[in-house]
């Protein structure tokens, strides 16, 4: 038997001390020392299928004010335009490239010292942010709260995807990074629906006061109810670090009969602050993570531009210029939905496949062997190539003032395209990495503002230069040369990992 294989099998028998919370009273249970078999059915977490989904959907909701807040004052722009008489899409652009280097930071310290304190600090940060950002008096004091606006938002997806991993065993992933995914898309669809209605009837300034209030009754529910997830700290959820109002309460003032000890000391391993810029260097995941940022702003420019192309070809109002955000934002919600239900369904028909029974269906590890690349992107090239094709119609049904249903609903597909494209990468990349699960989405959410910041920055002059019809044929035609990198991702990405946990097993503990 290889030292690979030996070191997914693990050992025989392992002991676990933990302190342990019965889930339907208070009575606190005594620190145990188990003995876990690796072949007994111990669930991988404690956590019911109902407060997984619970769980999923608060941070869910704490990475939708990322893209809510990123696209909420898009209908506004020219309105903000006329108050500061300054370029104000470079918020936008700065937006992005703090939502982009925040998490590296975030992402680090979320998987040393839990997931709990950065939710609550961020968010924190973020609701003072937004009241700073609706008192703005000048351009630079906008362009300050905004930058800080994507410092606190940012961080809740490179988290949010780190508490997922927390909690799920590969072969459930799927569908809570679909959820995951969908309802963080629900915000470029709410955003500017909410933002062209609140700066049509109430100006622009009370979006972010808005965006305050929303956040600030988050942030009461994130510190009172959500539980601390990280493995290392709370292992299958029935440790004690971090502890909610709740949690503290049960241990310091409840009743038992048994006398509990201390808290498990953790020791803590020192902050990495750009482990994921380490990512990078893996050629398996850059390639994973170039494809991605390469739809990503080509998502993003036709996101941002959509104000400034309707409002010239159809003449529409800052309302009407929002509502037409609704299909690109619902098709990205489906997208992201549907994948996660796919991609459920294409692991366990892997696993019958590989393994011939459901037995690993459950485990976190999977064996080396295993084909996970091949299982998450079986259907990821395809949509790829829609994304492409959609890309072009786009751009030429604008430049040709075709009717208005008409570009709307390609932009439903390619947000369908899209969403369905960032949820199989972004549980590949878990699955890749799941014990740095914030860290290695802290890695795709980098590279993706870049370069979602960069076509913010490229496509009104893009457009202005050589047409809206050639410009998003350009894209198209970049993002269909982009599927080479999945080709080689399948043929060489099995091998590169194989490698790289190798390395990992020959290295000193």
């Amino acid at each position: 038997m290889s030292q690979l294989q030996k070191s997914w099998i693990g050992t025989s028998s392992l002991t676990v001390t933990s302190t342990l919370y019965h889930k339907d009273s208070s009575v606190t249970l005594a620190t145990t020392e188990e003995k876990i078999d690796e072949k007994t059915d111990r669930p991988y977490s404690i956590f019911t299928k109902n407060e997984k989904l619970a769980i999923t959907i608060t941070v869910s909701l704490s990475a939708f004010f990322c893209s809510f807040s990123t696209n909420i004052y898009f209908p506004a722009l020219r309105v903000i335009q006329k108050t500061t008489e300054q370029l104000i899409s470079l918020t936008v652009t700065m937006y992005l490239i703090f939502q982009g280097i925040a998490p590296s930071f975030w992402g680090a310290i979320a998987d040393t010292w839990g997931r709990r304190p950065v939710y609550v600090a961020t968010l924190f940060v973020y609701s003072l942010a937004s009241v700073g950002a609706g008192f703005s008096r000048d351009y630079p004091m906008l362009l300050v709260m905004r930058m800080l606006q994507a410092v606190g938002s940012s961080s809740s997806i490179a988290v949010g995807a780190g508490t997922i991993g927390d909690i799920s065993t590969p072969a459930e992933r799927g569908g809570y990074m679909g959820i995951y995914s969908m309802l963080t898309q629900i915000g470029p669809v709410a955003g500017p629906i909410l933002g062209g209605l609140i700066s049509q009837t109430l100006g622009w300034r009370w979006i972010f006061w808005i965006l305050a209030v929303m956040s600030s009754l988050l942030w009461i529910i994130l510190v009172l109810f959500l539980p601390e997830t990280l493995r290392s700290l709370v292992n299958d959820g029935s440790g004690y670090a971090n502890p909610t109002p709740l949690q503290f309460w049960k241990r310091r003032y409840g009743t038992s009969s048994i006398i509990c000890d201390p808290p498990t000391k953790h020791k803590r391993e020192p902050i990495r602050v750009f482990q994921s810029l380490s990512y990078l260097k893996e050629k398996d995941v850059a390639l994973l993570l170039v494809y991605y940022a390469l739809q990503y702003g080509a998502l993003h420019g036709m996101l941002s531009s959509l104000t400034k192309l309707f409002t010239e070809n159809y003449k529409l109002n800052t309302l009407q210029i929002g509502l037409c955000y609704l299909a690109s934002g619902v098709g990205a919600s489906a997208g992201s939905y549907s994948s996660g239900k796919l991609l459920n369904w294409q692991f366990s028909k892997s696993c019958h496949a590989f393994f011939g029974t459901q037995g690993q269906l459950e485990r976190q590890n999977l064996d080396p062997e295993f084909p996970i690349e091949a299982t998450r992107l079986s259907f990821t090239g395809l949509w790829g190539i829609a994304f492409s094709l959609f890309t072009c119609a786009y751009g030429w049904c604008l430049q040709l003032e075709v009717h208005i249903a008409v570009p709307l609903i390609i932009s439903f597909f390619m947000a369908f395209s899209s969403g369905y494209i960032f949820c199989t990468i972004n549980t590949l990349l878990v699955d890749l990495f799941p014990d740095n699960s914030a860290a290695i989405i802290a890695s795709n959410n980098l590279t993706r503002s870049l370069v979602g910041a960069l076509a913010v920055f490229c496509v009104n002059p893009g457009v202005n230069s050589i047409g809206t019809g050639w410009f998003f044929t350009i894209i198209g035609i970049v993002i269909l040369i982009s599927r080479v990198m999945l080709i080689i991702e399948l043929k060489m990405g099995p091998q590169w990992r194989r490698e790289r946990l190798e390395t990992k097993c020959e290295s000193p503990v």
